[in-house]
This record gives C-alpha cells, sequence and structure tokens, in this order.
C-alpha cells in the first residue's frame, strides 16, 4: 500500500551531512529569497536507482536552513495510502464506463501482460492501473520507490525535527485523476499502449532520468515546452502541470511568510513556462540556483 502512494504522490515524488565529495549532487536545487528570508526549491524524482538517494552537501545544507519541509502530500498523514486506494475503489466503475469498449480491451490487454486479471483490474480506477504501468517502466530501467527522493528527504526532516506540510490533500489530487475528462483518459491509455516495451519509450525515459540527475532544468524545459512533450495531453499539460503549480505557488507564498522552507515536488513542476521557478519570480521572489558545495 506505501508503494501505491509513493507513486501517487509522484504524479498528478537523508542521513547525515556529508562532504561534497561523498555525494554527488542529483536533482535541480534552487535559493528563492523575498524580504530577507531564504528558502529552497528541490525538484524530485519520485523513483530513483541506488546512490540517488543521498544528500550531497548543498541539498543537506537546504535542510539544516530551512524551519519545514514541504512536500506535494503529506505522506505521513494517518490513513494516507488507504485513502488512496478507498478513492481508486469509488472511481473504478465511472473511469471503466468512461473508457469505451476499445480503450478498455487495450488496458486490460496491457494489464494482463503484466499478471493482472480483468476481475482485479476493474476493482480500482484506471489512472491507478496507468500510474503502475509508468511505474513498470522506471523499474524496467533499475529505478525504484524506496529510492526516490522523497523517501530521502522525509528520513532526513525526522533526523533534523523538521515539521512536515503539505501543498495538496489527497481528495484534490483524487478529484484530478479520478474525475478526468474521459477523452483524456482514453489519451492516456492510448499513448500508455504505444509507449510499453517500446525503444524510443526507453530513450525517453532515460533521457528525463538523466536530465534530472544532473540538475539540468533546461532540459526538463525543453521536454515540456508548449505544446508539450509527447508524453502529455493537453488536458494533462494544462490540469496536472500548468493549473496545479499555479495553487502551488500560492501556497508557498503564504507559507513562506512565516517560516524558512524547503519545499520539494516533482521536478516536471519547475520547468517551463509556467513552472514554479518562473511563478516564484512573478511572485516577486529571487530565484537562483543553489550551490551544491561548500
Amino acid at each position: 500500500m506505501k508503494r501505491w502512494y509513493f507513486l501517487w504522490c509522484g504524479w498528478l515524488a537523508l542521513w547525515l551531512v556529508l562532504p561534497a565529495l561523498a555525494a554527488p549532487a542529483y536533482g535541480p536545487l534552487y535559493s528563492f529569497s523575498k524580504q530577507g528570508r531564504v528558502h529552497y526549491l528541490y525538484g524530485t524524482m519520485h523513483v530513483g536507482r541506488p546512490g540517488t538517494d543521498t544528500p550531497d552537501w548543498g541539498l543537506s545544507q537546504a535542510m539544516a536552513r530551512s524551519e519545514a519541509l514541504v512536500l506535494e502530500l503529506d505522506v505521513d498523514a494517518p490513513g494516507a495510502p488507504a485513502e488512496v486506494l478507498a478513492l481508486a475503489r469509488q472511481g473504478a466503475a465511472r473511469q471503466w464506463r468512461q473508457l469505451g469498449p476499445d480503450s478498455r480491451r487495450l488496458l486490460l490487454a496491457q494489464l494482463q501482460r503484466t499478471g493482472v486479471e480483468p476481475d482485479q483490474a476493474r476493482s480500482l480506477a484506471p489512472a491507478m492501473w496507468l500510474m503502475q504501468l509508468t511505474l513498470n517502466e522506471y523499474q524496467r530501467l533499475g529505478q525504484a520507490t524506496q529510492e526516490g527522493s522523497e523517501t530521502m528527504l522525509l528520513q532526513m526532516a525526522r533526523r533534523e525535527r523538521r515539521p512536515l506540510l503539505a501543498l495538496e490533500t489527497t481528495g484534490e489530487q483524487g478529484r484530478m485523476l479520478f474525475e478526468m475528462p474521459a477523452a483524456a483518459l482514453r489519451e492516456w491509455v492510448r499513448q500508455t499502449a504505444e509507449w510499453q516495451d517500446k525503444p524510443e519509450a526507453e530513450r525517453y525515459y532515460r533521457d528525463l532520468i538523466a536530465a534530472w540527475e544532473r540538475g539540468d532544468l533546461p532540459a526538463l524545459q525543453s521536454m515540456v515546452a508548449l505544446p508539450g512533450y509527447p508524453r502529455l495531453s493537453a488536458w494533462t499539460q494544462r490540469e496536472m502541470l500548468d493549473r496545479r503549480n499555479q495553487a502551488m505557488a500560492r501556497r508557498i507564498d503564504e507559507m513562506a511568510a512565516s517560516r524558512r522552507l524547503l519545499v520539494a515536488v516533482g521536478a516536471l513542476h519547475l520547468a517551463g513556462p509556467q513552472g514554479l521557478v518562473k511563478l516564484l519570480r512573478q511572485r516577486g521572489y529571487q530565484v537562483t540556483v543553489a550551490p551544491r558545495a561548500p
């Protein structure tokens, strides 16, 4: 159940302060400041490979200088994983009807190839299974949720006794995913089927992972620049990135008025013309790349 929840956090996701040379820097890290208060913005990857879940000097400093860790969701909230599964069950019948016969057959065939039988598949909303299929692609490339950035940051925050704040609720993400328009859901099924086990899909995922690992926001920006990178439908670009980014920027601004923050969200939320880097600048923050070594 915990794996499902970290996967959920990744869509719509630390131990000690080590010497700079002991841990390479992974993921884009920025500082943003206004009125003398400095905060940090970190672009996470909700999956990772062994070795990418160790904090470098810059990320360790960001946590040490912050008063709270802010994630997309409060993954420590009591009952949160159970709430995710409950929402997926509640939305199952509606979303399976939305797919129509052709998309239903396509998704069921994909799931059967992974060992999921039709009765089991119909117990959860198709959006949940589509996220699982995406996770399968990353796992095939040696990535795993337990190596993701959020796990690392949560452990580090506990050691530093930093409170955890959330930018979104499970209900907000549930409404977005399980009430998405039928056309967007069918397009997601089609794209997933077309990319499953394809060489170009593997190249794409490897490029995405490599861009994140080296903290290359311009490369990520090129993947989400309008009219969108190949894996984004117009609805996904608008609702899962652009609209959420606007709400995230507003909530970050509200939280930042009272304490120093380390904000950690999926790296794609930082990139592009509607990304958090640009939106925070529009709100009057000075946003700069944070140092990763002394």
